[in-house]
């Protein structure tokens, strides 16, 4: 029987401690100690449930909404919705619909069920069970019926492995996407990696840090061969609020480096300068052992890396774009980028993370090594009434026909027809043209927004002179406001037009195809095009991965294996200090010169500006002169990282040579830093005056009145 404490002084707390006693200087006794405590507490709140972040996030927009309704009323929002009113919600529904563009059944579900939160939140209880039916009833009834809202379910597609194949050979076989960092393409594609693989949702996957991975080389005592292992602990999982229940992965090397997750941690690892060992590159790493006596030889990381985040967000610097040191990868930014490669792959459902996760989720529900125990771990679940509900396909992937007729399952045939390749069409429209976008720009609306900000510009203009000193006035608030208006306007106008243009598509293609069969049409008949071509590629690097794609499982022996993985991953870390996309009609004409290239060429085809790693820029001295065109951008010039092509770039104006350094290059004051170009690398700017004069005098780049 276990004992019990004897319980006769509270003990003395430190005095920064919020969980201090009444009185540090003595001792109280337990009576005193926990009435004194029980007077404090606030019966008011009641914490009945924990949110997350996001939740929480939901609540308080909501909040706002339930407040911006009350005001319009005029009645109190605390006091209405502690009443629970049937009447006033289902009012404040109605108000949401008439000032809103709900069109969903399922999204008004979603709103009710972040204002039941609200409740607890405010009320400290949960609204009644009958309140709740009486509600959801009348959404689904007289609320639908008198505001139309649809009730269909959205699709909610499966990215199985042959997807997933095709996916990743887009990005980096023919994605003409830029990124904003180079790095960004190797870790997207980790990020896929791990998402394919383990089925998490993307605020865990975000989330990883060098203290979650474990890499080792462990000896395969049946076959002593050396294994490289990396174990994978998620712990910002959805519900680490509630129960701390972390869960961890076991990943081995993959005999293709594109599909390796291992392979693409190293490459991350060693542009990070992770290792502890000191001077560690991909060949130290893959060519280690285990001692005899020994399991396995672990491969440590520097103690002041441990809490930074694996996949990090791309920042502006005074050279241009960088990676943060410590500044996780956003979800916005990330879902940008996975929903972009989806449209390139020529997906026509939107591709998300939740793809791959419903995926792995209904493979394992297939798996007959599996149980229901082991996918409600892997998906985090916890009971199966949640993926049966939610992620379970509703595409039955079961040959029924062939169960009731007796015959053999069609399986593979069943498993092709319910892909998201299925309906890849490379004819199918990606982008507008360039007349559809000038058209756009033309419509009487934007032409009003457009006349708008141009007024305040030249009001700006009149009474300041120069758009930057006006910064702080409140005219430069509404000119800036104008301008987002207008960008926002053009960017809605161009997604509308878009989805029209691949609707008609999606109509006609179909039935033009028919009859081209039916008639022998031989110009519509003749083959059709890979899904997005050959890619012309701004760096080298990534022209060998592409080519790597392609490479049947090695035939080189081990010691090949080994030297053709360290060449893969050696071209990874030098993508990561890599940057294309500096400037637009630069990174808009090379995709159209993609598009168009020739099919037929050869998949290693870099753009004839790349500078190879055994060239430099002393050897070809006549593309870098002292005296240069006289809108080129001293910072682009200088950098190696950078196209050639984009180093050699020539500015429309001054003026617009002045926007391109307020976005990409802003001078720091009493930051001396170094001359960019490659010519004057001894030469350290010591001022903005300075930079202006050197770039005049020496280069013939004459600025305007501001950097």
């Amino acid at each position: 029987m276990a004992r019990r404490k004897v319980l006769l002084h509270a003990q003395k707390q430190n005095a920064n401690s919020s969980r201090a006693s009444p009185s540090t200087r003595s001792q109280l006794s337990a009576r005193e100690y926990y009435n004194a405590r029980y007077e404090k507490v606030d019966k008011s709140h009641r914490s009945t449930t924990l949110y997350a972040d996001v939740t929480n996030s939901h609540i308080d927009r909501l909040e706002g909404l339930w407040r911006e309704y009350c005001d319009t009323v005029d009645i109190d929002p605390y006091y209405t919705l502690k009443r629970s009113m049937e009447g006033r919600i289902k009012n404040f529904f109605h108000w949401m619909c008439n000032n809103y563009s709900v069109k969903k059944i399922s999204s008004v579900e979603t709103y009710w069920h972040q204002l039941s939160q609200l409740y607890i939140k405010w009320k400290g209880r949960r609204i009644s069970p009958l309140t709740l039916k009486e509600i959801y009833n009348f959404i689904n009834g007289p609320l639908a019926e008198e505001h139309r809202l649809d009730d269909s379910e959205t699709d909610k597609p499966l990215l199985d492995a042959v997807d997933f194949v095709e996916m990743l050979r887009c990005h980096w076989v023919s994605d003409t996407n830029t990124f904003p960092h180079e790095r960004q393409r190797v870790q997207l594609a980790t990020i896929l990696l791990v998402a394919a693989f383990t089925g998490s949702r993307p605020g865990a996957l975000l989330g990883i840090t060098y203290r979650d991975l474990d890499l080792f080389v462990q000896r395969d005592k049946s076959t002593g061969e050396v294994v490289f292992t990396l174990q994978l602990k998620f712990t910002r999982t959805k519900s680490r609020k509630k129960r701390k229940r972390p869960k961890t992965y076991t990943f081995f090397i993959d005999s293709n480096p594109i599909f390796c997750i291992i392979s693409h941690i190293i490459g991350l690892a060693c542009d990070d300068d992770a290792y502890r060992f000191p001077n560690t590159n991909p060949r130290t790493v893959l060519t280690l052992s285990v001692l005899k006596g020994l399991n396995c030889q672990p491969i440590p990381w520097k103690e002041d890396i441990l809490d930074v985040p694996l996949f990090r967000a791309p920042v502006q610097t005074t050279r241009g774009c960088a990676i943060s040191a410590d500044t996780a990868l956003s979800y916005e930014k990330y879902h940008e980028w996975i929903k972009r490669l989806g449209e390139e792959t020529g997906f026509v459902q939107v591709f998300t993370t939740y793809c791959l996760r419903r995926a792995t989720g209904n493979a394992i529900n297939d798996d007959p090594n599996s149980n229901e125990a082991v996918r409600n771990l892997i998906m985090d679940h916890t009971n199966s009434a949640i993926f049966q509900r939610n992620y379970l396909s509703r595409m039955i992937r079961y040959d029924t026909q062939a169960a009731y007729g007796g015959t053999a399952p069609r399986t593979e045939l069943i498993q092709a027809a319910n892909r998201m390749s299925r309906r890849i069409d490379p004819r199918r429209p990606k982008e507008l043209t360039e007349a559809q976008s000038a058209s756009i720009r033309q419509e009487e609306e934007i032409q009003e927004l457009r006349g708008r900000r141009d007024e305040l510009f030249q009001r700006i203009r009149h009474q300041f002179t120069f758009i930057y000193r006006a910064q702080g006035q409140a005219i430069y608030d509404q000119y800036e406001e104008a301008k987002r208006a207008v960008d926002r306007k053009i960017k809605a106008r161009e997604r509308e037009l878009i989805k029209r243009i691949q609707k008609e598509y999606d109509t006609i293609a179909p039935v033009q195809d028919m009859r081209a069969q039916l008639e022998g049409d031989v110009k519509l008949l003749s083959p059709i095009l890979c899904t997005s071509g050959r890619a012309r590629y701004a760096f080298v690097e990534r022209s060998r991965i592409a080519k790597a794609f392609f490479n049947p499982p090695s035939t080189r022996g081990a010691e090949g294996d080994v030297d053709w993985r360290v060449s893969i991953i050696d071209d990874m870390v030098s993508l990561c200090i890599r940057q294309e996309g500096v400037f637009r009609k630069a990174r808009r004409t090379r995709r159209i010169q993609a598009r168009e290239s020739d099919p037929d060429d050869d998949v290693e085809r870099p753009l004839n500006a790349v500078k190879s790693e055994s060239e430099s820029d002393s050897s070809i001295p006549y593309l870098f002169p002292v005296r240069c065109k006289p809108y080129q951008c001293l910072y682009c010039l200088g950098d190696t990282d950078l196209p050639l092509e984009e180093r050699l770039h020539n500015l429309g104006s001054k003026y617009s040579l002045q926007r391109h350094f307020d976005r990409r290059h802003p001078f720091r004051p009493r930051e001396p830093c170094p001359f960019p170009h490659p010519e004057c690398a001894a030469v350290t700017l010591d001022s903005v005056m300075h930079f202006k004069n050197h770039a005049a005098t020496v280069h013939g780049i004459y600025m305007s009145d501001r950097i």
